[in-house]
């Protein structure tokens, strides 16, 4: 039941892309015990330009008066549109291990 289950997701997921039978286990296998992801996983954090590092790629956002995080920037990202003590809410993705602001908004 659970190999139908799961092979039904992934043909509905997959229009048009309907396995031959040698492709059903390895479509089970490859999701069988793991949701099927439509990306990567985003987060929205407002906080205060603390510093911003365009040499590095880098923008430290202060979170809370005792927490400040330095932050990746995604390709692309306008450095000269924001100022330190500027406030932002910036939308963040883990990024082949780093946490990457690919959304920035000035409030």
């Amino acid at each position: 039941m659970m190999k139908s289950t799961v092979l039904a997701l992934v043909v509905v997921m997959l229009p048009g892309a309907a396995p031959a039978n040698d492709e059903q286990e390895t479509a089970v296998a490859i999701t069988q015990g793991a949701a099927v992801a439509s990306g990567p996983a985003t987060e929205s954090l407002h906080g205060i330009v603390d510093s911003v590092d365009q040499g590095n790629d880098t923008i430290e956002i202060r979170l809370s008066p005792d927490k400040t995080e330095r932050f990746r920037v995604q390709d692309g990202l306008v450095f000269n549109a924001i100022r330190y003590g500027d406030q932002v809410e910036i939308t963040v993705q883990n990024i082949t291990g780093a946490m990457t602001i690919v959304g920035l908004r000035k409030e």
